[in-house]
């Protein structure tokens, strides 16, 4: 079976013209690199090279098989180059998810094309999902980074770090009441005791859902919920529908601009929406390292304080 080590030996014996020189090029004896080539051409059943004064001599069927030997060493050498490449994390791919509330505050769009920019040969994966569907994919090594909403349950070597928490705001269709009332210190929440909410549920407890509802219960009053939605732009659907109200993050306030009037809350309101970065502590590549760098780095933009 003809291998690599017998093509190196060609392209060695063909550029060197000279059994000892390419022996000491490969780093044998002349001997055992005499055998080695006496063993190919017999494999093969022709002659590679003819011996004459001055050297060896390429015979046509061995100017055959030193173009075929080039390119099958160029070949190897670039999937070698690939391979460490995308073990340093310069090429490959890097699978980003996102809970679709996520993906809408701006600091996420800008970043992946500042990415892209910086690693043009990382290929992109965007992947929707919910928090438990995304901490499975991460489980299951399909997606390499996430943004949920919702800080999730503690699993051994899966990182949870709090990226930015940005101010929440009523979202109420825009024939209520409440769109055409003059504020001057935002809405407090004694003043939606009676309005029907639309809430998002989180498979866990400690998500946006279960933040309205406590400061609603903090406020003196139990929340009337009428609908739980299965995602943040599923409740503001309902909301452009006049089904009730919501409250949502900030950066949500783009979506039905024309039926929903998105209302501040009070200062005295402190209600505010997480965004948390979650990777697995594995599989550390270039690119992974970068883009977890780059995440945290939209605490300076956007943290507390901060304009959005």
């Amino acid at each position: 079976m003809i291998e690599l080590r017998h093509l190196h030996a060609v392209v060695a014996i063909a550029e060197e013209r000279n059994l000892t020189r390419a022996a000491e090029r490969l780093g044998i004896q002349q001997p055992p690199l005499t055998r080695l080539l006496r063993g190919m051409e017999q494999e093969l059943g022709v002659q590679l090279f003819e011996r004459h004064a001055r050297g060896m001599r390429l015979t046509t069927a061995g100017r055959s098989m030193l173009k075929g030997a080039y390119d099958v060493i160029a070949r190897m050498n670039e999937t070698v180059e690939d391979v460490r490449r995308i073990v340093r994390g310069e090429a490959g791919e890097l699978s980003i998810g996102f809970t679709n509330s996520a993906l809408c505050h701006p600091s996420l769009p800008d970043m992946l094309g500042q990415f892209r920019e910086t690693w043009p040969d990382v290929g992109l994966t965007l992947t929707e999902g919910n928090s438990s569907q995304l901490l499975e994919a991460l489980r299951d090594d399909t997606v390499d980074v996430a943004f949920v909403r919702t800080s999730i349950p503690y699993v051994s070597d899966v990182m949870v770090e709090l990226i930015v928490e940005e101010p929440m705001v009523v979202a109420v269709p825009r024939t209520h009441p409440l769109a055409n009332k003059a504020l001057t210190e935002g809405i407090r929440l004694t003043e939606l005791e009676n309005e029907d909410f639309i809430l998002y549920q989180s498979q866990y407890n400690n998500g946006l859902y279960k933040t309205i509802v406590d400061a609603c219960l903090g406020a003196g009053f139990t929340p009337r919920i009428r609908q739980k939605g299965p995602q943040l732009l599923a409740a503001l659907n309902l909301v452009a529908g006049g089904l009730g109200l919501s409250l949502v993050p900030q950066s949500m306030q783009q979506h039905h601009a024309g039926q929903i009037a998105y209302l501040p809350l009070s200062s005295r309101t402190a209600l505010t929406a997480p965004l948390y970065l979650v990777f697995r502590s594995v599989r550390m590549t270039g690119a992974k390292l970068y883009f977890i760098h780059q995440a945290r780095r939209i605490r300076q933009t956007y943290g507390p304080g901060k304009a959005q």
